[in-house]
């Protein structure tokens, strides 16, 4: 069967032994010069076991190595309340909502891309965030093929809603389009990279940087709104992205996640994500 226009840039969707797979089904809709899209739908049956997993990928993705090792010392020998009070100092996890949704919308995303396509962020950016309860600045979404770093690179840029509108999908589309579809954050990874020791990696990404900006290398964009479902015509996040998906960027792919209240999800994920770090 012929790859549809969506698999060329993102893969194929996430077989059922992953929680993507069982947690969503896909349609990639008849496509256009102008419009590529794939619609993912919620199996409620699996929001439970989707959110387990959301929680664990939320630590991984905020908690430094240091932060983990210091929660374990202090788990050996104070309480529960003792515990419970010294992660709550660590301020490890966003408390505003904003940043908790925006957050979990690009953690959703890399996780995807990463089944999808076996592509890599190389750091978590999360973790290098001074101010957890801000939204980080740089690029939302930015992946390698690590074995090969010079075939492609993916940035995407995401967005959480509690109810889908056309601006919203306007704006991710603008945020895709002529010299704003190029990754802006290469030299904080390749920084994050060399601190690392990986010098040789380090300057083959700022080599990269060079080589995006001449055109050398294709970057494919995915642009990606999680909202709400919804059963009238026309209200839901996927009818929302299909009717006003318009853009002149050829390597653009708009992926639109409609799930039953959608801030539902986020509340539970980081509500079990501290319950992790807090676990006795």
């Amino acid at each position: 069967m012929a790859q549809t226009e969506q698999e060329k840039l993102i893969g194929e969707h996430p077989k059922n032994n992953h929680i993507f797979g069982q947690w969503w089904s896909y349609v990639d809709l008849p496509t256009t010069d102008r419009k590529k899209h794939r619609k993912l739908e919620e199996n409620p049956a699996f929001r439970s076991a989707a959110i387990d997993k959301l929680a664990e990928w939320i630590v991984e993705s905020h908690a430094t190595d240091l932060q983990l090792r210091m929660i374990d010392k202090q788990r050996a020998i104070l309480d529960k309340h003792g515990l419970s009070r010294f992660v709550d100092i660590l301020h490890v996890l966003p408390r505003t909502d904003k940043t908790q949704k925006g957050n979990l919308g690009e953690i959703v995303l890399i996780e995807y891309l990463k089944e999808s396509r076996h592509f890599t962020p190389l750091v978590h950016k999360l973790h290098y965030n001074p101010n957890p309860d801000q939204s980080m600045k740089g690029d939302d979404v930015l992946m390698f093929k690590k074995d090969n770093l010079t075939d492609e690179v993916i940035y995407g840029e995401c967005k959480f809603r509690g109810t889908p509108t056309a601006n919203v999908v306007d704006e991710i589309v603008g945020n895709l389009a002529g010299q704003k579809k190029l990754p802006i954050s290469m030299g904080f990874v390749a920084n994050r990279i060399d601190e690392m020791g990986d010098h040789e990696l380090a300057e083959q990404l700022m080599d990269l940087q060079v080589k995006i900006y001449n055109g050398e290398v294709p970057v494919t964009n995915v642009g990606f709104l999680i909202s709400k479902s919804s059963k009238r015509a026309g209200c839901g996040t996927s009818a929302v992205v299909e009717d006003n998906l318009d853009t002149d960027n050829p390597r653009l792919v708009m992926i639109s996640l409609g799930v039953e209240k959608p801030v539902d999800i986020v509340v539970k994920a980081f509500q079990k994500a501290d319950a992790i770090l807090k676990k006795k």
